[in-house]
């Protein structure tokens, strides 16, 4: 299943309908809701809310994810409608938004059932391009924190097919929550096409969870693991949260603030991030990679955070290997399927001085793995309020498996893609990698290096860059592409050479 900044790839044209929820009466008819705010969510709205304040427009734009899918039948209104009422109903947290009173926060909820839908026809497109652009936008618009809603759908309808999309704003949905929306969409939209019942396990509140783990980690002290974990982290190295391709103490000498907010997008200074995604294994590649993994003791995210570490090593001479990495929250299964920022983070350090061999970077990247993820018991924000931390995460490396979520081969092979929003952050580098039945699939973000192209021998259709390599084709050296994509380049080099060579190569 791709993941991708929505402008990254085409939507076939057609008729585009915007579906915007609302209640009758507005939040003024909604319920007083006790529930606490996770940590995640209250920085978010507080961020935004500064935003707001000091530049006079909505904060936390350029901040959403989402989902696009295709269905291969025309769209039907009342069933779209019903599905997408349903869905309301089924995730409290679509349900319910939190207010900034003065220092404080107030949640109001309402219930199932009152959440209704407006249907506004916005036209019949030729071209892709606008569409996308008209698509991006609204999102842009709909899915500011401070408002509800903070989602919107649309559809694409043609005469055999149509095009579902959602968009929603990071506190309420993260990529986990978006790979399941695929499957219970389709389920669905399925069911209300057939008049038969869907059938979808039970799911729990994010709304619950969040105040849950907030409730448990305002009660815990400077004495938690999370706490010495972290405070170890940004003390190594250059200190810090680590960033890639920048010397932070270089940085601060030179007066550049790395944790500094990014800038208005309407300034015309601003520029957006570069994107890069593609299909770095197929799925005979990438079981070879994980073979030889698991011969050296370790899993696939520790052989591709050890094949990043030494990558990393060979390209800047840096002793260690830092980033920080997502760690999912859904520790029960009342929360598998439920949509929210079921998101922690967890520091992630390697020792590389000697030049490892693989399998010892691999049983480095092992241990680190288990030392390190009692970072992630903890919200980081909580984490950065006892030690009085005030960055946040620049390079962040990300892995998960979505082979055996429902729907999965059918979203992997075009059904549907997790989108995202584009962003500004001038410092801020992501790289999320993914392992679907296809294979191994990589998307990034990061500063503008210039064109992307020589990463993309030959190309895909549409567009579509993809940091696959041809290595008769690829360049020499780095003077066309820039440090991220050069980055990509040799990773994606290394891990096939590791599973073309080591074990099961051909060796005459």
């Amino acid at each position: 299943m791709k993941f991708i900044q929505i402008r990254d790839e085409p939507i076939e044209p057609g008729g585009l309908v915007e579906w915007t929820p609302y209640v009758p009466g507005g939040l003024g008819a909604w319920d007083h809701d006790s529930r606490l705010t996770s940590h995640n969510h209250e920085q978010h709205l507080r961020s935004a809310f500064e935003y707001r304040l000091r530049t006079r427009r909505e904060g936390g734009r350029e901040s959403w994810l989402g989902v696009s899918i295709e269905f291969d039948e025309p769209l039907s209104i009342p069933a779209i409608r019903a599905t997408l009422m349903h869905w309301i109903d089924r995730h409290e947290v679509l349900r319910s938004h939190v207010v900034i009173k003065g220092d404080g926060l107030q949640r109001l909820s309402t219930d199932p059932g009152t959440v209704k839908l407006k249907m506004g026809r916005i036209g019949w497109y030729t071209q892709s391009g606008p569409l996308i652009e008209q698509i991006a936008g609204a999102f842009d618009r709909a899915t500011a924190p401070l408002h509800w809603p903070a989602y919107m759908f649309a559809t694409v309808g043609r005469e055999e097919s149509f095009t579902l999309l959602f968009a929603a704003d990071h506190s309420l949905v993260d990529g986990y929550s978006l790979i399941m929306a695929q499957h219970e969409l389709v389920t669905l939209y399925r069911a209300a096409r057939t008049h038969t019942e869907a059938k979808l396990p039970e799911v729990g509140s994010y709304v619950d969870f969040g105040a849950q783990e907030r409730r448990l980690a305002d009660q815990t002290g400077a004495d938690h693991p999370a706490v010495g974990t972290w405070a170890s982290f940004l003390r190594a190295g250059r200190g810090g949260m680590p960033a890639l391709g920048v010397d932070r103490r270089g940085a601060e000498a030179d007066g550049v603030d790395l944790d500094a907010p990014g800038p208005d997008p309407s300034d015309e200074s601003a520029v957006a991030q570069q994107s890069l995604y593609g299909l770095i294994l197929d799925d005979d590649a990438a079981n070879r990679f994980t073979a030889v993994c698991s011969q050296a003791g370790g899993t696939l995210t520790a052989g591709l955070l050890a094949a990043f570490a030494l990558v990393h090593h060979q390209r800047t001479g840096d002793a260690e290997f830092r980033c920080v990495l997502p760690r999912h929250t859904r520790d029960d299964a009342r929360w598998l399927t439920a949509l929210g920022w079921f998101v922690a983070v967890a520091p992630f350090c390697i020792d590389v001085s000697d030049s490892p061999t693989f399998d010892q970077a691999i049983a480095r990247a092992t241990a680190e793995l288990k030392r390190s993820r009692q970072g992630a018991a903890l919200p980081f924000l909580r984490v950065a309020e006892l030690i009085g931390h005030g960055g946040e995460p620049l390079f962040v490396i990300s892995f998960i498996d979505t082979r055996y979520a429902p729907g999965a081969a059918e979203a992997d092979a075009g059904r549907a893609r997790v989108l995202r929003s584009h962003s500004y952050a001038p410092h801020e580098v992501y790289i999320w990698m993914n392992r679907t039945p296809g294979g191994l699939r990589v998307s990034s973000r990061f500063p503008p290096e210039g064109t992307a192209a020589g990463l993309a021998p030959g190309g895909e259709p549409d567009g579509v860059n993809n940091p696959t390599l041809d290595p008769a084709t690829a360049p020499a050296d780095d003077t066309r592409i820039g440090p991220v994509q050069a980055y990509l380049r040799d990773l994606t080099q290394f891990v096939r050479a590791v599973g073309d060579t080591t074990t099961f190569g051909t060796h005459e």
